[in-house]
């Protein structure tokens, strides 16, 4: 009879649970929260999010200088990004190239091409 109870008790939680949905109270105005914009993980395994280089080790690097924010790993903190791995992930992508803009790229890459090198220097004294 208690393992009927019980087991009925369960199933009732259970069910209970699986068709409660949980809906923020509405109001007429409606917040607007930044989204989360997040970036492809570096080599070095910093990721810039929101502005803020993140490690998944549990680091951050927050005014030159990298952070313990997590759980402590006994490991030797990870070295910060390079300025090149900065300067690359805060830079912006450009959109499509119009006609004129490809051209001059053809055309600067062309006098790139047409222009002399010198002579290598091998041979005997």
């Amino acid at each position: 009879m208690i393992r009927t109870v019980f087991s009925l008790a369960v199933l009732i939680t259970f069910a209970g649970t699986a068709f409660v949905q949980a809906e923020p109270p509405s109001s007429s105005k409606k917040k607007k929260t930044p989204p989360v914009v997040a970036s492809v993980p570096l080599k070095s395994g910093w990721s810039l999010v929101n502005g803020v280089w993140t490690h998944p080790d549990g680091y951050q690097f927050v005014k030159g200088q990298v952070i313990r924010v997590g759980t402590q790993t006994h490991k030797k903190p990870p070295l910060p990004p390079t300025k090149a791995e900065m300067d690359a992930a805060t830079k912006k992508p450009q959109g499509p190239k119009t006609p004129a803009q490809i051209a001059a790229e053809k055309e600067a890459q062309r006098q790139r091409n047409l222009r002399p090198i010198p002579a290598p220097q091998t041979g005997f004294h």
